[in-house]
């Protein structure tokens, strides 16, 4: 990790004022050079030391001392991926930060984010749901935007049991069961899927669903493809479905295997 932190200091000085997607691309191919991901797995918290000592080391003392508690909490405590992302948005919440530090604070909650994605952090006060996440931006097939996040009130989340149900799927929300949904520019929940935790290395999506107007624009691709990044930073590696559509589902990898109910996906294959 010294080696890497000193060759992206290093780079820093030579490329004063570099784009925020310019340098986090360093820092992500530095971190791959050094084989950081294997240290990562042996020592958790090591992408939190990584950015510290790197993006944060000119930041507030009161920012740099909330991320070493963080920090501090990964190596002695068995944090979920949810407990680490309420850690991470509370120091958004509590320290007014500038556009860089919020551009890296959401690229160290969700490693998957690409330098070029777009993306910015959810506010939900007042919405009923407690929301620590970051909401990122697609492009349809027509090149429209549409919005990939949490529900931040549960009428978001009745919006999408209506589309469930105008699609003729009756579904069944329970209070185990986590949404991720699609949202037009406009606003409006457009699509969505739910699931739940089946353990530690697995969870199992329920059902997906896009309104009428919106489909065939690859918008649930969309949804999946960033429900997988989310799950792999989550260190989870299996998704299973039901064998409900297995046709939709073979075109993201997932298969039929002994062990599984329904269809399986491994999220370390590609596909």
């Amino acid at each position: 990790m010294y080696f890497a932190e000193k060759r992206f200091k290093r780079w820093s000085e030579l490329n004063a004022g570099a784009d925020f997607s310019a340098q986090l691309f360093t820092l992500n191919e530095l971190y791959e050079t050094y084989r950081l991901t294997e240290l990562e797995n042996r020592y958790p918290g090591t992408r939190i030391r990584y950015f510290l000592d790197t993006i944060f080391s000119d930041s507030q003392p009161e920012v740099r001392q909330k991320l070493t508690e963080i920090l501090r909490s990964v190596r002695q405590n068995n944090l979920t991926y949810e407990d680490r992302l309420k850690l991470f948005s509370e120091v958004r919440n509590k320290f007014k930060l500038s556009e860089r530090e919020e551009f890296f604070l959401s690229r160290l909650s969700y490693p998957h984010l690409q330098p070029e994605a777009s993306a910015g952090w959810l506010s939900a006060h007042g919405s009923g749901i407690q929301q620590n996440d970051v909401v990122v931006t697609l492009e349809d097939y027509d090149g429209a935007h549409y919005h990939v996040r949490k529900p931040i009130s549960p009428k978001e989340i009745s919006r999408l049991h209506k589309i469930f149900l105008e699609a003729n799927l009756p579904v069944v929300f329970k209070p185990e069961h986590r949404y991720l949904i699609a949202v037009s520019e406009r606003g409006f929940v457009i699509g969505g899927l739910f699931y739940r935790i089946l353990n530690e290395r697995t969870v199992h999506i329920e059902k997906i669903v896009v309104t009428a107007k919106y489909r065939r624009k690859g918008i649930s691709e969309g949804l999946m493809r960033e429900f997988f990044s989310r799950m792999q930073d989550g260190k989870f590696r299996y998704v299973t479905t039901g064998f409900f559509r297995p046709e939709y589902f073979y075109r993201f990898g997932f298969k039929i295997e002994r062990k599984y109910a329904g269809l399986v996906k491994d999220l370390e294959e590609r596909g």
